[in-house]
C-alpha cells in the first residue's frame, strides 16, 4: 500500500507523525523506516528525522502475506446452517491471525473443521465482525461469498442488532445512551479513546440489570461497531469493566481480562433473508464472580 503525504507543520518525528496519520503503532513503524519503506522527498530517512513544511512523505510497504494453518479446535457452535454458523467464542481466543506467526486462532480452527472457508478471504474466512481476545461470546461467521458479503453489508449499515453483558465497576441504576465519538488516544496510537476532535461517531445503550456490592451486571447494546466501544465508552462515563487493565483499573479480586460478552445477536438471513435471533448463556466466569460478590455482601458484618 502506497499513502503520500505532505507535511504542514515542522518539528515532529517522522515516526510519531506517521503514527497518527496511518494505522499503525508508532513500534511497527519504526521498523517499517528501518527497512527503507519511507521515503522523505525521495531520500530515505531515520525514525529519529523531523519533519519539516512541505516534505513530501511518501509510505511504501506490502504486508508480509502469511498461509493460515489448519488446527483442530473445540468450536462451540450455537446455529449452523448450509450458509452461515454461530460460535460461542470462548475467553483468551483470538479471532483471526495477525501475523504469519500466529497460527493459535479461531480462524486456525475454523478452516480444518470447514475446509472450504480457504475460498474466502486468505487472512479472515468467513469472519464478517470480531471480538476481542478477551471477550467471549456469539460470533456470526460466514460459510460463502455471496453469504459473507451480504453479512458484511449488514453490519457496515448498522442493521444487526448486538447486545453484550458487561460486569462494571460501580453501580447504575437508570438506562444511559452514551454518544461520544471514538478514535486513536492521541498520547498511545495503540489504544483507543474519546476523541470528539478526530474520532468517529460512536452510541451505545447501556441498560441496567442488576448491581451487587460495588459492581453492576449491564447490558449494552451497539449501535455502531467502533474498535473497543464498550470499554472506552463504559470508562468515559465512570464505570469501568471489571478487569480491563487497558480502559480501567486494576481489582483486588485478580481479574485480569476483561469481563465481556457477547450475548445477543439478531440479523437478517443472507440467503434465506428469515430473521435470525442468537441468544448464548451468561458465562461461568461472570456468574461465580456475581456469586462471590453476593456471597461477600451475606457475609458482611451488620
Amino acid at each position: 500500500m502506497d499513502y503520500k503525504f505532505k507535511v504542514e507543520k515542522s518539528g515532529q518525528r517522522i515516526d510519531k507523525y506517521l503514527s497518527q496519520h496511518l494505522d499503525y503503532s508508532r513500534s511497527i513503524i519504526q521498523k517499517i523506516i528501518d527497512q527503507g519503506h519511507v521515503l522523505v522527498n525521495g531520500q530515505a530517512i531515520k525514525s529519529s528525522y523531523k519533519v519539516n513544511i512541505d516534505d513530501l512523505v511518501v509510505f511504501s510497504y506490502i504486508e508480509e502475506e502469511f498461509i493460515l494453518e489448519e488446527k483442530k479446535m473445540d468450536l462451540e457452535i450455537v446455529y449452523e446452517d448450509t450458509d452461515i454458523l454461530v460460535i460461542n467464542k470462548a475467553k483468551n481466543t483470538i479471532v483471526h491471525p495477525a501475523n504469519k506467526d500466529q497460527q493459535d486462532t479461531l480462524v486456525n480452527g475454523l478452516i480444518y473443521a470447514y475446509p472450504k472457508l480457504k475460498d474466502l478471504d486468505p487472512v479472515r474466512p468467513g469472519i464478517v465482525h470480531r471480538l476481542d481476545k478477551d471477550t467471549s461470546g456469539a460470533l456470526l461467521v460466514a460459510k460463502n461469498k455471496e453469504a459473507e458479503k451480504k453479512l458484511i453489508d449488514q453490519f457496515s449499515k448498522g442493521s444487526v442488532i448486538r447486545k453484550y453483558l458487561a460486569l462494571v465497576h460501580g453501580r447504575l441504576n437508570k438506562e444511559i445512551i452514551i454518544d461520544k465519538k471514538i478514535g486513536r488516544n492521541e498520547k498511545d496510537r495503540i489504544k483507543m479513546a474519546v476523541n470528539e476532535k478526530n474520532g468517529k461517531r460512536a452510541i451505545s445503550i447501556v441498560r441496567p440489570i442488576e448491581s451487587f456490592g460495588k459492581f453492576s451486571l449491564l447490558e449494552v447494546e451497539l449501535k455502531t461497531g467502533r474498535t473497543h466501544q464498550i470499554r472506552v465508552h463504559l470508562a468515559s462515563i465512570g464505570y469501568p469493566v471489571v478487569g480491563d487493565l487497558v480502559y480501567g483499573r486494576q481489582n483486588s479480586y485478580g481479574i485480569q481480562s476483561q469481563m465481556l460478552h457477547s450475548y445477543y445477536l439478531e440479523f437478517v438471513h443472507p440467503i434465506a433473508g428469515n430473521l435470525v435471533k442468537i441468544k448464548t448463556d451468561q458465562p461461568s466466569y461472570m456468574k461465580d464472580f456475581i456469586e462471590r460478590i453476593k456471597n461477600e455482601e451475606n457475609f458482611k458484618p451488620r
